[in-house]
């Protein structure tokens, strides 16, 4: 997987999504979404690695993708994994954090403050929360962009580079 190190706004996307061409058996396309999430779920777990995070996958998901711990300072996380910006009622209240792709960069950012983000930006009054109890944002706006900022990670490309400089030659 490719980002580009473009400005948030120019870049392309950082997650594969239902557009892109992943190859699977015809008519296979719950294979596609679990190669999807794959693929995404690795990416998030290189970026926490590098910061220090340790990865631990609940035997079973009632709602937890899985759960970062970063032995340093104690700090814990509980990461649901999303293909894009999500708010969700069944989130509240959970101490979840909303891991997700958003212009050619992944954030991880606790769920009550993306709540607090949607009623400033009115999205908890749109019709999709109020009636479904769920918003999320394919193409958010710079504004958007700019308010989940501090909790950009850092581009997957400089991850990837660090751990390769980290490898010792053959």
């Amino acid at each position: 997987m490719t980002m580009t190190a473009q400005t948030p706004e120019l870049a392309g996307p950082s997650a594969l999504d239902e557009d892109d061409p992943v190859e699977a058996t015809p008519g296979t396309g719950r294979y596609r979404s679990q190669v999807r999430e794959v693929i995404n779920r690795n990416t998030v777990v290189s970026l926490a690695l590098a910061q220090g995070f340790n990865v631990f996958l609940p035997v079973y998901d009632g709602g937890v993708d899985f759960i970062l711990h970063r032995e340093r300072d104690g700090e814990i996380r509980k990461v649901q994994l999303k293909s894009r910006w999500t708010i969700d009622r069944k989130y509240l209240d959970r101490d979840l954090w909303i891991a997700f792709p958003m212009a050619g960069a992944w954030y991880l950012m606790p769920h009550e403050a993306m709540v607090a983000l949607g009623e400033n930006e009115g999205l908890t009054q749109t019709t999709s929360w109020r009636d479904r109890g769920a918003y999320s944002k394919p193409r958010p706006s710079r504004a958007t962009i700019a308010a989940c900022a501090s909790y950009r990670f850092q581009p997957i490309e400089a991850v990837a580079a660090a751990a390769a400089d980290d490898v010792p030659p053959a």
